[in-house]
């Protein structure tokens, strides 16, 4: 077989390259993504009220979880206002304060394990498309290409970025609901 006029490419070798390339992408990918997850999950580690309590005039740092720094912004917010002379308004502190923590939850974690899961179908379908290639451009025996499976392994690339995208999906969706809880109790605290 040959690309473009110039390199002549055996279409078994091609086939097997080109399967460990889509496989090896979208595994590495996927444990990128879940490398993100398990990092996000321990970040979004919840803490009692008496606690969120006792440390919600402290300063922000950035070892502090996610209902840490929720309760934190709510408090200094609150306080800004009060300095200000004007009465915190609680919905509205509330409101804002969730906005800020949705953001900085997307940003650190949500958005890179959705991106991660958005990159697997289209590397899957580039390793079926490879098996494809090979049986088009086969200048042997087309039956002896689909006998050794050209199709049949790059579907299996197709079909473990599929489950890989689906299992990131989920992933994503405990993660932002474990979020929005993390972002109640932290609002949670006495102003």
């Amino acid at each position: 077989m040959e690309l473009f006029g110039f390199i002549t490419v055996n279409p078994e070798s091609f086939n097997i390259w080109a399967l460990r390339i889509s496989m090896s992408l979208t595994t590495s990918i996927f444990i990128l993504g879940c490398m993100y997850a398990v990092r996000a999950f321990l970040y979004a580690k919840g803490d009692d009220s008496d606690y969120l309590d006792s440390v919600k005039g402290k300063a922000m740092s950035p070892h502090d979880r996610f209902t840490v720094s929720v309760s934190k912004i709510l408090w200094s917010t609150a306080q800004n206002e009060a300095k200000g002379g004007q009465a915190p308004q609680q919905p509205f502190l509330h409101d804002a304060t969730r906005q800020v923590a949705e953001n900085i939850f997307h940003g650190k974690f949500l958005d890179k394990i959705s991106m991660c899961a958005n990159l697997l179908p289209p590397i899957g379908l580039w390793g079926t498309v490879a098996g494809m290639i090979v049986i088009f451009l086969y200048t042997g025996d087309p039956g002896n290409a689909l006998s050794k499976g050209a199709v049949g392994t790059k579907l299996w690339s197709t079909f473990l970025a599929l489950i890989y995208y689906v299992t990131l999906e989920v992933i994503y969706l405990v993660l932002v609901i474990k979020s929005r809880r993390c972002i109640d109790r932290g609002l949670s605290v006495k102003l």
